[in-house]
């Protein structure tokens, strides 16, 4: 497949990608994807992604200069899962002739796609976005677990390179010894307009709290509703945003009520980057309170929109996110008291939420999409021209 014959740092690349979620991007994956890809493609590389395809979407399109192939998709669970043939991915191959394919999500186009890349002797990359409770979240699939264990380690292994998004998850990940090709951190990017460029939107409260992210178990958000509830009733002049969508709204929205709390909580819904931006921009505090968490872009954003973060310790790279009382604060993911008592502190404190903001915002700035996607050429060129 490979027909290139120049030196690789002289050469621009033909780049494929898998994921179940590209755009309209609904999880992190797919927000990532559009960025690498969008900056892959300004830097002159060539860049197809095949993802799934929802009612009245074309089977092939340009999107910033992505060609965008949709497949046939299934939706189970809430999520849009695509379900190519293989004759159809072959055929794709052959008419993009990539040099590398990249997978990021891990469903039957990865396995079937990984098929097909091996056939054609293609180069492959695999990033480890999610665990087996990420795949495994809805009740009737958590039998599942052990299953979806042993299938991320057979995807991983019939990669030629594993990309992990935390420090924490790579050395994990080789600790396991069951994981055979090299594993390499290159994180995801923070790809947001300048801090001092966004109009914040209008708060709620004087101590405005901000949460992004889906509403799904993983992400313990019942758990940043007991602890706020704590925070209302010695803070009244407080208020919580929950950015995001997903199955467990209703039933968050009746814990706001029995808690007493649904006048001080906002739920906002799905927000594309602009509005998100504002949200970043005018709280002064963000939560994530995952108990399932790779890495957690969300609250890399909230640093570089220089807001303290508070992160739960279930979080893999907490550690790598915070630098305890520097930029933020680490809590166990079922401690309301221990949340609760943080967020009265920082309520109290604008001079220290400054501090830690400001902390935060330059540790951000390693997450610059520049640095990430210089990391990921030098990954991707170095298959592509490996004999």
């Amino acid at each position: 497949m490979n027909t290139l014959n120049a030196e690789p740092a002289n050469r621009c690349l033909s780049i494929c990608m898998t994921s179940d979620d590209f755009v309209p991007g609904a999880t992190g994956v797919g927000t990532h994807v559009q960025i690498i890809a969008k900056h892959l493609v300004r830097l002159g590389h060539r860049v197809t992604i095949i993802t799934t395809r929802r009612a009245g979407e074309p089977e092939v399109e340009t999107w910033h200069g992505v060609t965008v192939h949709r497949v046939p998709t299934v939706k189970a669970f809430g999520f849009y899962q695509a379900i190519p043939s293989r004759k159809q991915l072959r055929s794709i191959f052959e008419a993009e002739r990539p040099d590398v394919v990249h997978h990021h999500y891990l469903g039957l186009m990865a396995v079937r796609a990984m098929a097909e890349c091996k056939a054609l002797g293609i180069k492959q990359v695999y990033t480890y976005h999610m665990t087996e409770d990420h795949l495994t979240q809805p009740l009737p699939l958590r039998p599942l677990r052990p299953i979806a264990a042993r299938l991320i380690v057979k995807v991983c292994n019939k990669a030629d390179l594993v990309i992990s998004v935390s420090e924490n998850l790579a050395k994990r990940l080789k600790d396991s010894g069951r994981i055979t090709p090299p594993i390499v951190t290159i994180s995801n990017p923070v790809d947001l307009p300048q801090p001092s460029d966004v109009t914040p939107a209008e708060k709620d409260a004087a101590f405005q709290l901000l949460f992004a992210g889906r509403l799904n178990p993983e992400k313990n958000i019942p758990f940043l509703l007991r602890a706020f509830a704590r925070l209302a009733k010695k803070l009244p002049d407080s208020s919580l945003w929950i950015a995001g969508r997903g199955a467990d709204q209703a039933q968050l929205e009746k814990q706001c009520q029995d808690l007493e709390i649904a006048a001080k909580v906002r739920f906002l819904g799905f927000l594309n980057h602009d509005e998100l931006s504002r949200c970043y921009a005018a709280c002064d505090a963000f939560v994530l309170p995952s108990r399932v968490e790779t890495q957690g872009l969300v609250a890399m954003e909230a640093m570089w929109f220089r807001k303290p973060i508070l992160v739960a310790s279930s979080v893999v790279s907490a550690t790598e996110l915070v630098d305890e009382g520097q930029n933020g604060y680490i809590v166990e993911p079922d401690n309301d008291t221990q949340l609760a008592a943080l967020l009265e502190k920082l309520a109290h404190a604008p001079e220290l939420r400054a501090k830690l903001g400001g902390a935060g915002y330059e540790k951000a700035s390693v997450f610059s999409p520049p640095r990430i996607i210089t990391a990921l050429v030098e990954a991707y060129g170095a298959l592509a021209y490996r004999p």
